[in-house]
């Protein structure tokens, strides 16, 4: 005689109770606690994977701000005007220096197009790097913002005229439209712009901070009035100190820049 395995069995008799309505039909069978074990430790595997999978596209968004950065870097020294524009979002403010602030993508253009004098390229003999350098990124928790505080590194000037070198930080904001990350806000501040030639040492600033305000009007004033070289102003830093007790003025969204073990709160890789 064949024998029937008593999980079968079981199975059939609960079969037959609930038919005859002697139980309630649908509620789960009783579990061993071997098999609640290995349900917790399932769970605790999916939320590991979960945290995984957050911290991997947290990455991802980092680095691309970074490219995004870089890229405008790349295009502002080449003159590339219409690509500069092209990394702001519709809705984006520009300010640099001591020119005021311009309001949307395509006051951001014509700022560009006119700080290139209306040309697109160098001129021959045209010096213009522009290195971004010590970024800072801060993600938002909503997977959508972000905040980063770069330097900016300027070799610039026109063969047998003049040069100069600068520097000062922006304090970025970014937004992601479609999937693809864009420039929200820019804000630059100069910290110096002096002549080659005996450089900060010997020189004030060698234009004040204004580029192309004195011909295209801002849509707002500065922000703030930094001033210039010899004067010295310190930009707020938008996160907190990871050390030490430094807040910041406003928290950004995505709160303190985190470490491996704090994912959920923003990333610098």
């Amino acid at each position: 005689m064949t024998r029937i395995p008593p999980q079968r069995t079981t199975l059939h008799l609960l079969s037959l109770l609930c038919a005859a309505g002697l139980v309630a039909c649908g509620e789960p069978a009783a579990t061993t606690p071997e098999q609640d074990a290995a349900a917790a430790e399932l769970a605790a595997l999916s939320t590991e994977v979960a945290l995984l999978e957050a911290r991997v596209q947290q990455v991802k968004d980092a680095n691309a701000i970074k490219r995004l950065q870089r890229a405008y870097g790349y295009y502002v020294e080449e003159g590339l005007w219409d690509e500069v524009a092209d990394l702001f979002s519709d809705d984006a403010s520009l300010e640099l220096a001591r020119d005021g602030v311009y309001h949307g993508k395509e006051r951001i253009r014509a700022y560009f197009t006119a700080l290139g004098g209306g040309q697109r390229g160098l001129r021959e003999g045209q010096l213009n790097e522009q290195l971004q350098v010590m970024p800072v990124v801060t993600l938002g928790t909503d997977g959508q913002t972000a905040k980063a505080r770069w330097r900016n590194i300027l070799l610039v000037g026109q063969l047998g005229e003049h040069a100069e070198w600068g520097e000062g930080p922006f304090e970025n904001e970014y937004v992601k439209e479609d999937g693809v990350w864009k420039i929200h806000r820019m804000r630059w501040q100069q910290a110096i712009l002096v002549p080659y030639q005996g450089g900060w040492a010997a020189n004030e600033d060698y234009n004040r901070g204004i580029w192309v305000s004195d011909t295209l009007p801002p849509d707002a004033p500065p922000t703030d009035d930094h001033g210039w070289w010899p004067e010295t102003y310190l930009p707020p830093f938008h996160f907190r100190n990871p050390v030490g007790t430094y807040q910041p003025e406003s928290a950004p969204a995505g709160g303190v820049e985190a470490a491996a073990a704090r994912p959920a709160a923003g990333v610098t890789p």
